[in-house]
């Protein structure tokens, strides 16, 4: 019984931070602009929140390299790119070990909306998501909790893993 509970409040502290951060859409959000998105994930890091220990990298010239550190012998590279409507999508190539060399499987196709309340904070939402992230404040610049992190985080896993497979 003393388990349970604790797995109950583990659960329930783990799942605090998004029910504390996310929202409805705002009422008054507009698409955000290409160049203001471009401007928040271009050189950065968006660090995955969910066990993976891992994230995606949005290189400045529209590549896109991502690792997990679960299953830290493949990883995923690829492009992005910003729509009119200033959802950024990116599609990924996983590569992984097989049989001495490496497998390869394209994978589907991910865009992340976008939009800018009254005030100018910018909010995303992941496919199939009702819920609205805060991302970057007008003069606050990026969220501390929303992931997005300065710099190739994973670079050195990246190029290990790359070596590794033989790319």
């Amino acid at each position: 019984m003393k388990l349970a509970a604790k797995l109950a409040a583990t659960v329930l502290l783990g799942a605090l931070p998004s029910l504390v951060l996310a929202d409805p859409k705002p009422r008054s959000a507009k698409p955000a602009s290409p160049q203001r998105i471009a401007e928040i994930y271009a050189g950065k890091t968006d660090i995955w929140a969910e066990g993976c220990s891992g994230g995606i990298y949005y290189a400045p010239n529209q590549q896109a390299r991502a690792w997990c550190g679960e299953n830290s012998e493949s990883l995923g590279a690829g492009e992005w790119k910003i729509d009119p409507q200033g959802s950024v999508c990116h599609q990924l190539s996983w590569y992984w070990p097989n049989g001495g060399q490496a497998g390869k499987s394209l994978g589907d196709q991910t865009c992340i909306s976008h939009v800018v309340d009254r005030w100018g904070t910018v909010w995303r939402s992941w496919p199939n998501d009702p819920e609205w992230w805060p991302l970057a404040g007008k003069n606050s610049g990026i969220k501390k909790y929303s992931g997005m992190k300065k710099g190739y985080k994973f670079q050195s896993n990246v190029m290990e893993t790359r070596s590794k497979l033989g790319l």
